[in-house]
């Protein structure tokens, strides 16, 4: 009978010494890792990520399939909702340049779902690559505006703001990926 007791023993000092030496992942810690680098942008980072189910995975490539998603999903329509604002604006050198923030979207959208196809065949620096071309549009369409007269529409800039944000933790993903 001493024999068995002592290759218990041995056994349960053996799964002792596994389980501290090699931890298992925490879940959300890939994504708390990921998102501490977003500084600013750290809950939002978080919101989005966690709350899609595919993030249990704990994996980078598929954060980077949320992110370039949720970017999609919200440059989707943003041309057509940027020209019902140019319709209300009344002033014409503002509606000049909300109209400019049209074209602009569109090549957002353009580079956005093309980013997204890249992200599909895991080629994660062209598709950044991509996104920054997208980020590029949105600063043009914002600094349409810093002229006299100065007026840009709170509802586009809060919608590009959100893309750019959307943008940066793409970004910051694909980083992480090489």
């Amino acid at each position: 009978m001493a024999f068995p007791l002592q290759f218990s023993s041995i056994y349960v000092v053996l799964l002792a010494f596994l389980f501290t030496t090699f931890p298992f992942p925490i879940q959300g810690e890939l994504i708390e890792e990921v998102c501490d680098k977003t500084v600013e942008l750290k809950a939002i980072c978080i919101e989005i990520l966690r709350n899609d189910p595919r993030s249990s995975s704990e994996n980078l490539e598929v954060l980077s399939q949320i992110a370039i998603d949720t970017i999609v999903q919200n440059a989707t329509g943003l041309s057509s909702y940027i020209q019902s604002l140019a319709n209300k604006v009344t002033d014409p050198q503002v509606k000049v340049r909300v109209l400019g923030c049209v074209v602009n979207s569109d090549d957002v959208f353009l580079q956005t779902t093309q980013a997204k196809q890249l992200v599909k065949t895991k080629q994660y620096g062209p598709a950044k690559e991509k996104a920054s071309l997208a980020n590029l549009a949105l600063s043009t369409c914002d600094n349409s505006f810093l002229l006299p007269p100065a007026i840009e529409p709170i509802e586009l800039k809060q919608a590009t703001n959100r893309l750019k944000n959307l943008l940066v933790i793409f970004d910051v993903i694909t980083s992480l990926l090489g």
